[in-house]
């Protein structure tokens, strides 16, 4: 069975509904504008970068920052926020503030070669799939019983998938990006993407982004490595 995916290149605002409801705009090359509405539970998640260093920049309503082992509430007038590489940080709405309206807030990195975007653009379409869970291909004798098993498991392979690519490493164990919690996420992340290989998954897909996109991503990607 072939698996196609939604062609979402050229979609440029990704929306998530309710309970995480967000607005991901992307019309912006290298950049993403998030936009989380009233009484949204969406947060970021705690994680960090390895190659990347990051920039938020409130531009409106309040958050709730964790940057390394502080957290403080930013607003508009707070300026741009750094996330040097290897920290571990976190944003979200302040809980019961509805009265400050949606919270948008600018995301962006140095070096700016589309990691960004492409991230995103990864994350969003495949949560946006009719049928997430589906998309992945079993190897051909794998009994009825065990395809039922894997589909359980198909969204986080992909996610962790998609972390692995593009410089997104979630804390999965402690608080922070010492040795112990770096090791556990490189290793979950790293059999994830074996085991999504297997199934067919990889963290990224042509149908996401664009040609110039994915070019520039890839070329970008090669001369880190080759530094």
């Amino acid at each position: 069975m072939t698996i196609t995916r939604r062609q979402t290149s050229n979609i440029t605002v990704f929306k998530r509904t309710a309970p995480e409801a967000v607005t991901y705009d992307l019309s912006k090359s290298d950049s993403v504008t998030i936009t989380v509405p009233v009484a949204s539970t969406w947060t970021s998640g705690p994680h960090w970068h390895e190659t990347h260093a990051e920039f938020l920049q409130i531009l409106q309503g309040r958050a709730l920052v964790k940057l390394g082992d502080r957290s403080g509430v930013y607003g508009a007038g707070d300026g741009v926020i750094e996330v040097p590489i290897y920290t571990v940080h976190e944003w979200r709405r302040i809980a019961g503030d509805d009265d400050q309206g949606d919270l948008m807030v600018r995301e962006w990195t140095i070096p700016e070669d589309g990691e960004k975007e492409g991230f995103f653009r990864m994350l969003t379409s495949f949560l946006t799939e009719p049928h997430p869970s589906s998309l992945y291909q079993a190897p051909s004798m794998t009994p009825k019983w065990v395809r039922t098993q894997i589909e359980h498991w198909i969204v986080v392979l992909q996610l962790f998938c998609i972390f692995h690519s593009w410089d997104n490493w979630p804390v999965l164990v402690g608080e922070d990006s010492g040795w112990v919690s770096w090791a556990v996420t490189h290793l979950v992340l790293t059999f994830s993407s074996a085991i999504g290989f297997v199934l067919g998954l990889r963290g990224t897909y042509g149908a996401y982004v664009s040609d110039e996109l994915m070019s520039k991503a890839t070329r970008e990607n090669g001369a880190r490595k080759a530094r």
